[in-house]
């Protein structure tokens, strides 16, 4: 397999969690196979925390913008607008950082949320959520999934579920323009959050972190026999470190092995758009 490019993500809401200890736990572990991650920061947890960022940076990852703070994307454009600069200049002001990209908060947004990344010139989103495998939404299978006897036997059918509502939602398995020189690079839908703290998921302990890397992989797999494409996974260094980080582990080597790569939001961004200027 050699069509498929992954792409690490962790969004960092507040720094508050983020401590050096547990960045450094994380970074460890994607510098062990050569991975380099992006991390959505509010301007807030920049301005809080300038050195745990700055330590990201240092380490050699992308940083991407989650807002001004941690608060959804709605309203008018202007206003989107506005947050979005005010983002952009408080990172750039602190870090020197010119960011490329966003993540709204919880994925929370509008459409607006696109025409404003396009005006303060922002190459790229990751906000809308894909699914590879229908897990989310779906009661007992939601928090029971990999440890029912009848895994196999539903599989194909949650697969097929999945499916349904990527076309739906029109979710596609490479970035797509949703706005003037903006390119959608879906997140897939099942998080850490979901697998770890959520109250509907199954809410895995640290013993049993391989469960979260094996599920990763199943949606990988999956992705694979669709066609290839990008698969982003959404995997908090302050959710994920030190306790998870067993199942980053487990799943990047799994997924080097099957022939994937791993590459930054904004390279995967810039490589899909100068493809399809190409195409033009």
């Amino acid at each position: 397999m050699n069509n498929i490019k992954i792409c690490i993500t962790g969004d960092v809401d507040t720094g508050e969690k983020e401590n050096i200890q547990c960045l450094k736990a994380y970074f460890n572990v994607l510098d062990k196979y050569n991975v380099k991650a992006t991390f959505p920061v509010t301007a807030r947890a920049v301005e809080d925390y300038p050195e745990r960022i700055e330590y990201i940076v240092k380490r050699g990852h992308e940083i991407a913008g989650h807002g001004d703070v941690h608060k959804e994307f709605y309203g008018p454009v202007f206003k989107q607008v506005d947050r979005l600069k005010k983002m952009i200049k408080i990172i750039n002001d602190i870090l020197g950082v010119e960011v490329k990209g966003f993540r709204a908060p919880w994925y929370k947004h509008n459409k607006n949320t696109y025409i404003a990344l396009s005006k303060v010139g922002l190459q790229y989103d990751s906000s809308q959520k894909r699914f590879e495998i229908a897990i989310k939404g779906i009661p007992y299978i939601e928090k029971r999934y990999t440890d029912l006897k009848y895994h196999n036997l539903i599989k194909p059918a949650l697969i097929k579920i999945a499916q349904l509502y990527n076309f739906v939602l029109k979710r596609k398995r490479i970035p797509y323009h949703v706005a003037d020189g903006v390119l959608e690079i879906p997140v897939l839908g099942i998080s850490d959050y979901f697998l770890i703290e959520s109250l509907k998921g199954p809410r895995y302990t640290p013993e049993n972190s391989i469960k979260i890397g094996e599920i990763w992989l199943e949606n990988l797999k999956c992705l694979e026999r669709s066609g290839g494409g990008v698969l982003t996974l959404q995997a908090h260094p302050g959710r994920m470190s030190p306790d998870y980080v067993v199942a980053l582990d487990y799943f990047i080597k799994n997924a080097l092995k099957s022939g994937a790569t791993f590459e930054t939001l904004s390279s995967i961004a810039f490589e899909f758009s100068n493809q399809q200027k190409g195409d033009v």
